[in-house]
Protein backbone atom coordinates (compact mmCIF):
# COMPACT_ATOMS: atom_id res chain seq x y z
CA UNK A 1 0.00 0.00 0.00
CA UNK A 2 1.49 3.35 -1.04
CA UNK A 3 2.42 4.76 2.37
CA UNK A 4 1.72 8.44 1.31
CA UNK A 5 -1.90 7.51 0.58
CA UNK A 6 -3.00 6.09 4.16
CA UNK A 7 -4.49 8.32 6.86
CA UNK A 8 -4.96 6.89 10.25
CA UNK A 9 -7.87 9.11 12.41
CA UNK A 10 -8.41 8.49 15.57
CA UNK A 11 -12.04 9.04 16.92
CA UNK A 12 -15.35 7.61 17.52
CA UNK A 13 -17.08 6.39 13.98
CA UNK A 14 -19.82 8.91 14.52
CA UNK A 15 -17.78 12.27 15.24
CA UNK A 16 -18.51 14.88 12.91
CA UNK A 17 -15.54 16.36 12.47
CA UNK A 18 -13.78 12.55 11.41
CA UNK A 19 -16.25 11.79 9.24
CA UNK A 20 -15.96 15.40 7.49
CA UNK A 21 -12.34 14.87 6.93
CA UNK A 22 -12.95 10.86 6.14
CA UNK A 23 -14.96 12.10 3.20
CA UNK A 24 -12.39 14.61 1.75
CA UNK A 25 -9.71 12.50 2.07
CA UNK A 26 -11.44 9.70 0.44
CA UNK A 27 -13.02 11.82 -2.50
CA UNK A 28 -9.11 13.20 -3.05
CA UNK A 29 -8.21 9.28 -3.72
CA UNK A 30 -7.07 8.63 -0.49
CA UNK A 31 -6.97 5.58 1.77
CA UNK A 32 -8.73 6.47 5.68
CA UNK A 33 -9.08 4.37 8.25
CA UNK A 34 -11.31 5.56 11.85
CA UNK A 35 -9.86 3.93 14.65
CA UNK A 36 -12.08 3.99 17.53
CA UNK A 37 -9.91 3.00 20.29
CA UNK A 38 -12.91 2.08 22.66
CA UNK A 39 -13.05 -0.94 20.64
CA UNK A 40 -10.21 -2.89 21.95
CA UNK A 41 -10.01 -5.26 22.97
CA UNK A 42 -13.02 -6.76 21.35
CA UNK A 43 -13.60 -5.66 17.38
CA UNK A 44 -9.55 -5.46 16.44
CA UNK A 45 -6.50 -6.75 17.43
CA UNK A 46 -3.55 -5.26 18.25
CA UNK A 47 0.37 -6.11 17.95
CA UNK A 48 3.38 -4.31 18.94
CA UNK A 49 7.32 -5.20 18.60
CA UNK A 50 8.94 -3.21 20.93
CA UNK A 51 12.29 -4.38 19.41
CA UNK A 52 10.98 -3.26 16.06
CA UNK A 53 8.94 -0.31 17.67
CA UNK A 54 6.13 -1.51 14.65
CA UNK A 55 2.73 -2.54 15.23
CA UNK A 56 -0.28 -4.28 13.04
CA UNK A 57 -3.89 -3.12 13.79
CA UNK A 58 -6.25 -6.45 12.72
CA UNK A 59 -10.13 -4.74 12.35
CA UNK A 60 -13.18 -7.39 12.29
CA UNK A 61 -14.16 -6.55 8.61
CA UNK A 62 -10.58 -7.82 7.62
CA UNK A 63 -8.34 -5.56 6.69
CA UNK A 64 -4.55 -5.59 8.67
CA UNK A 65 -3.26 -2.63 9.10
CA UNK A 66 0.54 -2.33 9.14
CA UNK A 67 1.81 0.90 10.93
CA UNK A 68 4.39 1.25 8.70
CA UNK A 69 1.99 1.93 5.46
CA UNK A 70 0.72 5.03 7.34
CA UNK A 71 1.38 8.31 6.34
CA UNK A 72 -0.34 10.73 9.15
CA UNK A 73 -2.44 10.09 12.10
CA UNK A 74 -5.38 12.41 13.01
CA UNK A 75 -5.95 12.81 16.31
CA UNK A 76 -9.04 13.69 16.92
CA UNK A 77 -10.42 11.71 19.67
CA UNK A 78 -8.55 9.46 22.44
CA UNK A 79 -11.55 7.42 23.71
CA UNK A 80 -10.03 5.17 26.20
CA UNK A 81 -10.31 1.29 25.95
CA UNK A 82 -12.93 -1.19 26.26
CA UNK A 83 -14.46 -2.20 29.55
CA UNK A 84 -13.87 -6.50 30.05
CA UNK A 85 -17.46 -7.57 31.03
CA UNK A 86 -15.55 -10.21 33.38
CA UNK A 87 -17.02 -12.08 36.26
CA UNK A 88 -14.31 -11.66 38.56
CA UNK A 89 -13.71 -7.61 39.25
CA UNK A 90 -10.27 -7.94 39.56
CA UNK A 91 -9.52 -10.04 36.61
CA UNK A 92 -11.53 -7.32 34.73
CA UNK A 93 -9.22 -4.38 36.17
CA UNK A 94 -6.25 -6.03 35.33
CA UNK A 95 -7.74 -7.00 31.70
CA UNK A 96 -8.56 -2.86 31.21
CA UNK A 97 -4.92 -1.60 32.34
CA UNK A 98 -3.25 -3.96 29.97
CA UNK A 99 -5.59 -3.02 27.13
CA UNK A 100 -5.14 0.32 28.02
CA UNK A 101 -1.49 -0.02 28.44
CA UNK A 102 -0.93 -1.37 25.17
CA UNK A 103 -2.88 0.92 23.14
CA UNK A 104 -0.77 3.92 24.89
CA UNK A 105 2.30 2.29 24.11
CA UNK A 106 1.73 2.60 20.59
CA UNK A 107 0.42 5.83 20.37
CA UNK A 108 3.55 7.25 22.52
CA UNK A 109 6.06 5.53 20.45
CA UNK A 110 5.09 5.13 17.08
CA UNK A 111 6.84 6.76 14.44
CA UNK A 112 4.63 8.99 12.28
CA UNK A 113 3.12 12.23 11.01
CA UNK A 114 1.04 12.82 14.18
CA UNK A 115 -1.59 15.66 14.11
CA UNK A 116 -0.68 15.71 16.93
CA UNK A 117 1.29 13.71 19.38
CA UNK A 118 0.89 11.58 22.19
CA UNK A 119 2.53 14.20 23.91
CA UNK A 120 0.87 16.78 23.14
CA UNK A 121 -2.33 15.33 24.17
CA UNK A 122 -0.98 14.13 27.58
CA UNK A 123 0.27 17.66 28.38
CA UNK A 124 -3.42 18.89 27.61
CA UNK A 125 -4.63 16.45 29.94
CA UNK A 126 -2.85 18.25 32.74
CA UNK A 127 -3.82 22.05 31.98
CA UNK A 128 -1.88 23.23 34.97
CA UNK A 129 1.20 22.07 33.84
CA UNK A 130 0.55 23.29 30.32
CA UNK A 131 -0.31 26.84 31.06
CA UNK A 132 2.98 26.36 33.68
CA UNK A 133 4.86 25.43 30.64
CA UNK A 134 3.39 28.88 28.77
CA UNK A 135 4.45 31.25 31.54
CA UNK A 136 7.82 29.59 31.09
CA UNK A 137 7.68 31.04 27.71
CA UNK A 138 8.08 34.63 28.99
CA UNK A 139 6.18 36.30 26.36
CA UNK A 140 4.80 38.97 28.32
CA UNK A 141 3.88 41.64 27.71
CA UNK A 142 2.98 40.36 23.98
CA UNK A 143 1.26 37.62 25.43
CA UNK A 144 -0.13 37.51 29.11
CA UNK A 145 -1.16 34.94 31.51
CA UNK A 146 -3.93 35.70 33.53
CA UNK A 147 -3.19 35.04 37.58
CA UNK A 148 -4.19 31.57 38.18
CA UNK A 149 -4.22 29.31 40.84
CA UNK A 150 -5.35 25.61 41.48
CA UNK A 151 -6.66 24.72 44.69
CA UNK A 152 -9.15 22.60 46.81
CA UNK A 153 -8.21 25.07 49.87
CA UNK A 154 -10.86 27.08 51.46
CA UNK A 155 -8.67 29.71 52.93
CA UNK A 156 -6.24 29.37 49.71
CA UNK A 157 -9.49 30.31 47.59
CA UNK A 158 -10.96 33.36 49.86
CA UNK A 159 -7.19 34.74 49.96
CA UNK A 160 -6.76 34.36 46.72
CA UNK A 161 -10.38 36.13 45.46
CA UNK A 162 -9.34 38.95 47.85
CA UNK A 163 -6.11 39.67 46.66
CA UNK A 164 -7.07 39.88 42.80
CA UNK A 165 -10.87 41.11 43.04
CA UNK A 166 -12.76 39.88 40.21
CA UNK A 167 -12.45 36.04 39.60
CA UNK A 168 -14.20 33.28 37.88
CA UNK A 169 -13.89 29.73 38.43
CA UNK A 170 -13.85 26.54 36.21
CA UNK A 171 -12.79 22.69 36.26
CA UNK A 172 -9.28 22.23 36.03
CA UNK A 173 -9.50 19.87 33.43
CA UNK A 174 -12.76 21.09 32.19
CA UNK A 175 -16.33 18.95 31.10
CA UNK A 176 -18.15 22.35 32.82
CA UNK A 177 -18.07 25.96 31.36
CA UNK A 178 -16.80 29.26 32.87
CA UNK A 179 -18.47 31.01 36.22
CA UNK A 180 -18.24 34.29 37.52
CA UNK A 181 -17.04 33.86 41.48
CA UNK A 182 -19.57 35.79 43.21
CA UNK A 183 -20.04 36.07 47.45
CA UNK A 184 -22.15 32.78 47.45
CA UNK A 185 -19.35 30.71 46.04
CA UNK A 186 -17.29 31.65 49.38
CA UNK A 187 -19.24 29.66 52.02
CA UNK A 188 -21.28 27.45 52.34
CA UNK A 189 -21.84 24.04 50.18
CA UNK A 190 -19.82 25.61 47.82
CA UNK A 191 -16.57 25.83 49.94
CA UNK A 192 -17.54 22.03 51.38
CA UNK A 193 -17.24 20.64 47.41
CA UNK A 194 -13.91 21.59 47.18
CA UNK A 195 -13.28 18.30 49.81
CA UNK A 196 -14.68 16.07 46.38
CA UNK A 197 -12.60 18.12 43.79
CA UNK A 198 -10.24 20.90 43.23
CA UNK A 199 -11.16 24.21 40.56
CA UNK A 200 -9.27 26.82 38.88
CA UNK A 201 -9.49 29.99 39.93
CA UNK A 202 -8.87 32.78 37.55
CA UNK A 203 -8.69 36.70 37.38
CA UNK A 204 -11.64 38.08 35.19
CA UNK A 205 -10.17 39.54 32.18
CA UNK A 206 -12.94 41.37 30.26
CA UNK A 207 -12.60 41.75 26.66
CA UNK A 208 -13.12 39.99 23.24
CA UNK A 209 -12.32 36.23 22.91
CA UNK A 210 -9.95 35.78 20.20
CA UNK A 211 -9.38 32.09 18.30
CA UNK A 212 -5.95 31.48 17.09
CA UNK A 213 -5.82 28.39 14.60
CA UNK A 214 -2.13 27.67 13.91
CA UNK A 215 -1.49 25.25 11.29
CA UNK A 216 2.12 24.25 11.31
CA UNK A 217 3.33 27.67 10.09
CA UNK A 218 0.15 29.29 9.11
CA UNK A 219 -1.58 30.79 11.79
CA UNK A 220 -5.15 32.77 11.11
CA UNK A 221 -7.28 33.54 13.85
CA UNK A 222 -11.09 35.20 14.65
CA UNK A 223 -13.00 37.26 16.81
CA UNK A 224 -15.77 36.10 18.36
CA UNK A 225 -18.72 38.56 19.80
CA UNK A 226 -20.32 38.07 23.07
CA UNK A 227 -21.91 38.99 25.79
CA UNK A 228 -21.60 35.73 27.28
CA UNK A 229 -18.72 35.16 30.11
CA UNK A 230 -18.17 31.96 27.47
CA UNK A 231 -18.94 32.59 24.63
CA UNK A 232 -19.75 28.48 24.15
CA UNK A 233 -22.75 29.56 25.92
CA UNK A 234 -23.96 31.86 23.08
CA UNK A 235 -25.06 29.76 19.57
CA UNK A 236 -25.83 33.30 18.15
CA UNK A 237 -22.07 34.40 19.07
CA UNK A 238 -20.03 36.91 15.81
CA UNK A 239 -17.42 35.34 14.35
CA UNK A 240 -15.37 36.98 12.15
CA UNK A 241 -11.60 37.03 10.84
CA UNK A 242 -9.27 38.79 13.36
CA UNK A 243 -5.89 40.23 12.18
CA UNK A 244 -2.79 39.32 14.29
CA UNK A 245 0.71 41.62 14.70
CA UNK A 246 3.55 39.58 13.46
CA UNK A 247 4.54 39.73 17.50
CA UNK A 248 1.33 38.06 18.38
CA UNK A 249 1.72 35.33 15.37
CA UNK A 250 5.02 34.00 16.29
CA UNK A 251 4.08 34.44 20.10
CA UNK A 252 1.29 31.59 19.36
CA UNK A 253 3.75 29.58 17.19
CA UNK A 254 5.96 30.09 20.05
CA UNK A 255 3.09 28.25 22.12
CA UNK A 256 2.26 25.48 19.42
CA UNK A 257 5.88 24.23 19.62
CA UNK A 258 6.10 24.50 23.53
CA UNK A 259 3.29 21.86 23.58
CA UNK A 260 4.36 19.79 20.62
CA UNK A 261 0.74 20.58 18.48
CA UNK A 262 1.48 21.12 14.95
CA UNK A 263 -2.62 21.76 14.71
CA UNK A 264 -4.10 23.72 17.27
CA UNK A 265 -6.63 26.22 18.29
CA UNK A 266 -4.67 28.43 21.00
CA UNK A 267 -7.57 30.34 23.17
CA UNK A 268 -6.64 34.01 23.67
CA UNK A 269 -8.74 37.15 25.60
CA UNK A 270 -7.82 40.87 23.66
CA UNK A 271 -8.53 43.77 26.42
CA UNK A 272 -9.75 47.50 25.87
CA UNK A 273 -6.20 48.27 26.23
CA UNK A 274 -4.81 45.67 23.09
CA UNK A 275 -3.23 43.50 25.56
CA UNK A 276 -3.62 39.63 25.14
CA UNK A 277 -4.21 36.85 27.73
CA UNK A 278 -3.52 33.36 27.12
CA UNK A 279 -6.30 30.97 28.44
CA UNK A 280 -5.38 27.17 26.98
CA UNK A 281 -3.87 25.44 23.04
CA UNK A 282 -6.43 22.51 21.79
CA UNK A 283 -4.93 19.73 21.16
CA UNK A 284 -7.57 18.49 18.90
CA UNK A 285 -10.26 22.03 18.10
CA UNK A 286 -13.49 21.91 16.66
CA UNK A 287 -13.19 24.19 13.21
CA UNK A 288 -16.29 23.54 11.09
CA UNK A 289 -18.29 25.89 13.20
CA UNK A 290 -15.46 28.32 12.71
CA UNK A 291 -14.84 28.17 9.21
CA UNK A 292 -18.58 28.52 8.00
CA UNK A 293 -19.02 31.48 9.82
CA UNK A 294 -15.97 33.05 8.99
CA UNK A 295 -14.31 31.64 6.14
CA UNK A 296 -10.94 30.92 7.16
CA UNK A 297 -9.40 28.04 5.14
CA UNK A 298 -9.05 26.01 8.19
CA UNK A 299 -10.32 22.70 6.59
CA UNK A 300 -7.22 23.50 3.57
CA UNK A 301 -4.68 24.12 5.99
CA UNK A 302 -5.86 20.92 8.23
CA UNK A 303 -5.52 18.38 5.28
CA UNK A 304 -2.52 19.83 4.08
CA UNK A 305 -1.09 19.08 7.02
CA UNK A 306 -1.95 15.09 7.02
CA UNK A 307 -1.12 14.64 2.87
CA UNK A 308 1.30 17.19 1.97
Amino acid sequence: MDRKRLVLILAEPDDEHALYIQNLLTDAKHVVRILNTAQYPADFALSYGPQSNSARIEFSDGPILDWNDIYSIYWRQFTGVGISTLPDGEQAYIAENDSRSLVESMLFALPGKWVNSYRAWRLHQVKPAQLAKVCSLHLDPIIKIPRTLLTNSPRELKAFARSVGQCIFKPVQGGAHTQKLTDKHLKGKHLDNLRHAPITLQEHVAGTDIRVFVAGRKVMACRIETDALDFRDDLDAKIEPHALSREVSDACCKIARALNLVWTGVDLRLTEKGEYFFFEANPSPMFMGFESRCRLPLTETLIDLLVK
